[in-house]
């Protein structure tokens, strides 16, 4: 029998291992889950994680890790802050699973520092690693319209994938949202366009899951510079069994993501794809509105369909209804629906 080269034979073992794993399903335990606040402390992080491990109507939290905290240089990837949440998640009496969102960006920042890792920072083909938000009045974030920045995102993926797919408290990834808040056009750096963002979307979409094909991953498509842009940006997620998600929930009020999936320019993608949501603080009691737990929950039930609902552990905006012990985990408590069907585009859903 003549002999495969070896490049031929590695890929066939790739894709059988991935067709097995397509087989046993993608992860499915959607519901309400606690998305904790960036600025606080790992320790702080672990008692609102006590204080939810006998809470049966949350599925787990959500954590916000920067990218410059798991790749500490080119390909070399350090996972022990990601691990530490996996143990306090199992240790506690019921069942909680992790999300994570990778941060390509930090608000608000004065420093380029901390954000991506340093070799995209000084490495000429990176052209800086990143670009200055709104003029450099709201922080920073990865040039991700380029492809060497985004193959270096897309390889992370991968990482994470490899150790962390078979991982049953690892439920799934999110990403930061599509739009990259670069300000008018006439601020916009060298070679930037909204086409080539939207091109680059859909390289991540169609690599991302090759080493996790039983974890989801939803892009947080919020705005790609026109609707007609981000109706070929949520298409190109279906191919690839990609969720789709946003960064706020605000009640009669839809991003430029959230009109496409729900079919108000064209196809109706509720129950094709995965959806996620999250509840930001913007929207109890910020700029996006002071809205109930109960108004939030279900604009994001019965408009944006979602399978996932990420809560802001509010406790600085609003008035009691709006804070977390007082308003949102009391709502919490009565078990308001998601949506709980297997998306059509996953196929078959692991629910164990």
């Amino acid at each position: 029998m003549k002999k495969l080269p070896r490049a031929v034979s590695a890929l066939l073992i790739f894709a059988a291992a991935f067709s097995s794993a397509q087989a046993a399903g993608v992860k499915w335990h959607p519901g309400h889950y606690v998305l904790l606040a960036t600025g606080d402390t790992q320790a702080a992080h672990f008692r609102n994680i006590d204080e939810i491990g006998k809470e049966p109507a949350i599925k787990g939290v959500e954590i916000c890790v920067w990218w410059y905290e798991i790749e500490r240089s080119k390909g070399v990837y350090d996972f022990s802050r990601i691990d530490a949440y996996i143990a306090k998640l199992k240790s506690l009496p019921t069942t909680k699973r992790l999300v994570m969102r990778v941060m390509d960006r930090r608000f608000g920042a004065t420093s380029k520092t901390g954000i991506v890792p340093n070799y995209l920072l000084t490495d000429p083909i990176y052209h800086g690693g990143v670009v200055p938000m709104n003029n450099g009045t709201s922080g920073y974030v990865a040039r991700l319209w380029e492809a060497p920045v985004m193959d270096r995102l897309i390889a992370l993926y991968r990482a994470l994938g490899s150790r962390y797919n078979s991982n049953a408290t690892v439920e799934a990834f999110t990403t930061e949202e599509t739009v990259l808040s670069l300000g008018p056009v006439s601020s916009w750096p060298k070679g930037y366009s909204s086409a080539a963002l939207e091109a680059q979307y859909e390289r991540f979409a169609k690599s991302a899951r090759l080493t996790m094909p039983e974890t989801s991953v939803f892009l947080y498509a919020n705005f790609v510079g026109s609707d007609s842009l981000m109706a070929k940006l949520v298409q190109s997620l279906v191919e690839p069994n990609m969720g789709v998600g946003a960064s706020n929930t605000i009640p009669g009020s839809l991003s430029s993501g959230q009109k496409v999936w729900t079919g108000v320019t064209g196809a109706d993608y509720r129950g094709l794809l995965a959806i996620a949501n999250s509840v930001e603080a913007l929207e109890l009691g910020g700029s996006h509105g002071t809205f109930t737990p109960k108004q939030l929950a279900d604009f994001a039930y019965k408009t944006l369909g979602v399978n996932y609902l990420f809560w802001m552990r509010n406790t600085w905006n609003g008035g009691a209804a709006q804070k977390w012990s007082t308003g949102i985990l009391p709502f919490l408590r009565t078990n308001p629906p998601t949506k709980t069907g297997c998306p059509s585009s996953y196929g078959i859903c692991n629910t164990h």
